[in-house]
């Protein structure tokens, strides 16, 4: 064992944070019916019984007046595609925070609040009880209906997880994903199909237009949830990503899409399992 450093009991100095936070989105409705959504990261499930999941808020946030004026709200799970549009969203409220958004409410199942159709999967709750701290607060609802994206259960465990990935707060401006999930005491821990895709250099090197538009594609990629990690080689020409396409002709038709390969730099895709 390591040298123990002690840590400040302010969470907020914690680094690296110990305690990562899923990251939700949590719409809500006043009593005249208009709507509000908010992204919180202190959520966890209470209890099986029921079940039972709890977030914690605070008195003076209107997710919290709505709530405890209707009885109901909806957590809805985002996947990592969205991480920079939530991380936005701190800086509006109300309806020029949802009009920002670009989100898509849709009706609940049960509740009045609505589903975000962005969103990979939704918890529908109703209101059990709260916990104060001062103005800080710890909301326990019971979910009464939930519903996931087709999509996200398809394949084996680890896929179906890489499709989820949810996001976790770690602190201020920082996020991390799951994006790699394993079997405990397995020969393979994991067991996850994918394919890498490694660029050269256009003829005459690099062009820096070019290679920003090579960036794009992989953001485009990543919004899409295609990719998994990507950079350049250190100390030589070129890089490689790694992307989850469904099969190898799409693989291959999106690494033709991007800008280093169309300026005439060579390319390969290959087949890959990830097994650890």
């Amino acid at each position: 064992m390591g040298n123990k450093v002690a840590l400040d009991l302010d969470k907020n100095d914690w680094h690296p944070s110990v305690l990562p936070g899923q990251i939700v989105l949590v719409s809500t409705v006043d009593a005249a019916g208009e709507p509000n959504v908010a992204p919180k990261s202190w959520v966890s499930m209470a209890a099986q019984a029921g079940p039972v999941m709890a977030f914690g808020c605070n008195t003076e946030h209107t997710t919290y007046r709505n709530l405890a004026a209707t009885g109901e709200y909806v957590i809805n799970i985002p996947g990592e595609p969205l991480a920079k549009r939530i991380w936005s969203l701190a800086q509006f409220h109300g309806s020029e925070r949802l009009r920002r958004s670009g989100l898509t409410l849709s009706a609940a199942r049960v509740v009045k609040p609505s589903i975000i159709e962005e969103c990979c999967a939704h918890l529908e709750c109703r209101l059990d009880s709260v916990k104060q701290y001062g103005k800080e607060v710890f909301v326990f609802g019971r979910v009464v209906a939930a519903s996931i994206d087709a999509g996200c259960q398809t394949g084996t465990p680890p896929e179906q997880y890489f499709l989820l990935r949810p996001i976790f707060f770690l602190e201020k401006g920082i996020y991390g994903t799951v994006d790699g999930a394993k079997w405990v005491d397995a020969e393979r821990l994991t067991q996850h199909s994918l394919f890498v895709v490694q660029v050269g250099d256009p003829p005459g090197g690099r062009d820096e237009n070019v290679v920003r538009e090579h960036l794009a594609f992989l953001r485009e990629l990543s919004s899409k949830g295609r990719l998994l990690l990507g950079g350049p080689f250190v100390g030589g020409p070129g890089g490689m990503y790694i992307s989850s396409a469904s099969l190898l002709e799409e693989a291959e038709e999106a690494a033709r899409r991007d800008p280093l390969v169309q300026a005439g730099a060579p390319y390969t895709v290959r087949a890959w399992t990830r097994t650890f």
